[in-house]
């Protein structure tokens, strides 16, 4: 046993997961209670971010022994992962009780009711798990840049700027880079970026060869090149997006996966729905479900956090963010499709599991909105199981929305958009599945255009309230108090400008983007 043990942890730290998963589910086979065992399977399938999978293993662990602290934290740290805050919320407790100073049981307990908007218990919690992390003067607090992304988003929630910029302006100070507390403070403050600041990223890029891995190195080049580009936007165009094109190029060299893996993804989507026997069992769900419920879907850049910010001010609304539960519970049976059965409680648990997930958020309001853009791919299975949920379909000028997210820093979330190329086969995607919902005559989709949205506000504004029956009306005034936790967040509180209409970033790819995003919508059509 102890010669497996030592092979297994070998593979785990030379990151091979899954030859790792395949040695301990064989030694489970003859011992399937081994408390070891299941844990690190667990573990294993955590670093492979197989969620549900993990929350199995490290369920047989808790019912072995509860009182395992890292049991506790681990299930509370996969349940904020898939947004389930209430379950998070119970195992930070049993973490804390366990073991009252160790720090990772706050920092979960932060992320949790940061998530549910309780803001006082969120700057509570942080705070501790910061002091026992060493504090905001040591340099030991910079290894752990999520507890501190936490806290200043906590600041900026609570609309304490004051000490919002001088936690930021602190860090930053001491030299160390970080590029989210850099474009959070930019965004927020870009007077408060001076040139020391600018000094040290140059600084870090002139030694960063010499010292770290190529991983490492290419993911600090590629953040330090994204953060130079937007400093640089309103100074000199040329050189911004001369540092947009390294960073994405950077980023593009360290991602393994193929572009037409999704475009495979979303064909699949649509053939899951064109089976007979999905069909039937679609005619049997429930009817009742899903009232008050917004989602709002689109592209990523195309202007749902802005919608959001919108219907938020309308009276008895709660916006939710970007609920990833559908993407979670959907994706394994879209992949599945072929190879099992579904009953008709695989699609009409659906609805009545998101609605108990979202009900800590949602805090008794009417209207709740959720935010994930691609939650486009998954809306028959939403329309199936919360039939009287309204959906808003945000789009998008094609180029406008392909310059937007070349210049975000998407290096871990949103694949494509490393370059134009895949931005071009993503957009044509996604307008193929939208045109293929929309051929039902009882889609319940709005359309709203982002450049109505910025440059016809109120009449927008207007046709929304309608479709959703909104209460009251909008009022932008009340817009000040929302806060997102996406890219956007910095940017949304500031008045309504059509300054992102028809842009003319990056012209020399334009031509090549339309070329391609042509190709690729000539390629469904003849699919």
């Amino acid at each position: 046993m102890n010669l497996v043990m030592s092979k297994i942890i070998n593979l785990l730290k030379n990151q091979k997961y899954l030859s790792a998963e395949r040695e301990i589910r064989l030694e489970l086979v003859n011992n399937p209670k081994s408390f070891d065992l299941n844990k690190i399977l667990a573990i294993t399938l955590l670093w492979q971010e197989k969620y549900n999978s993990a929350i199995s293993s490290f369920n047989k662990c808790y019912e072995i022994n509860s009182q395992d602290y890292d049991i506790n934290i681990n299930l509370a740290f996969i349940f904020n992962k898939i947004q389930n805050y209430e379950l998070s919320l119970k195992f930070s407790k049993n973490a804390k009780k366990i073991n009252p100073n160790r720090a990772e049981a706050y920092h979960n307990l932060a992320d949790s009711y940061l998530n549910i908007n309780d803001l006082i218990k969120a700057e509570e919690n942080i705070l501790k798990s910061i002091d026992l992390r060493g504090g905001l003067g040591t340099l030991e607090i910079f290894n752990y840049k999520d507890t501190l992304n936490i806290y200043t988003d906590i600041l900026f929630s609570k609309r304490d700027e004051k000490k919002f910029v001088e936690v930021c302006l602190g860090l930053l100070d001491k030299g160390v880079f970080l590029g989210d507390i850099f474009r959070k403070l930019f965004r927020s403050d870009k007077n408060s970026i001076s040139k020391k600041h600018i000094g040290s990223m140059e600084s870090i890029l002139q030694k960063i060869d010499s010292n770290t891995n190529y991983v490492d190195r290419n993911r600090t080049k590629a953040n330090i090149y994204s953060c130079l580009a937007e400093y640089n936007q309103s100074i000199n165009k040329a050189i911004s997006e001369k540092y947009y094109i390294k960073s994405n190029k950077l980023i593009s060299e360290l991602q393994r996966f193929s572009l037409y893996d999704r475009q495979e993804y979303a064909k699949n989507i649509i053939n899951f729905f064109e089976d007979s026997k999905i069909n039937i069992l679609s005619k049997h769900l429930p009817a009742e479900l899903g009232d008050g419920l917004i989602f709002i879907i689109g592209m990523p850049r195309s202007g749902t956090t802005l919608t959001e910010s919108i219907i938020s001010t309308a009276d008895n609304s709660i916006a939710g963010g970007e609920k990833v539960f559908f993407a979670n519970q959907c994706r394994p049976m879209i992949m599945q499709h072929k190879k099992r059965s579904f009953s008709n409680n695989d699609l009409s648990s659906l609805g009545q599991r998101y609605l108990d997930l979202i009900n800590i958020q949602r805090q008794n309001k009417k209207f709740f909105v959720d935010k994930y853009p691609e939650n486009y791919l998954y809306y028959k299975f939403i329309r199936y199981s919360l039939p009287h949920a309204k959906f808003i379909h945000v789009h998008r000028d094609p180029w406008d929305n392909a310059i937007s997210l070349f210049k975000q820093y998407y290096i871990d979330q949103i694949s494509y958009s490393s370059s134009f190329f895949g931005i071009s086969i993503e957009y044509a995607n996604y307008e193929n599945i939208i045109k293929k919902w929309k051929e039902t005559k009882d889609h319940n989709i709005l359309d709203v255009s982002y450049e109505d949205l910025v440059s016809d506000t109120k009449n927008t504004a207007n046709k929304i309230w309608k479709f959703c029956n909104l209460p009251g009306y909008y009022d932008e005034s009340k817009r000040n108090n929302y806060f997102a936790q996406t890219a956007s967040k910095y940017q949304v509180r500031e008045k309504i400008y059509s300054s992102s209409l028809q842009k003319e970033d990056f012209i020399e790819f334009r031509e090549d983007f339309l070329q391609n995003l042509d190709n690729q919508r000539k390629f469904w059509s003849n699919n």
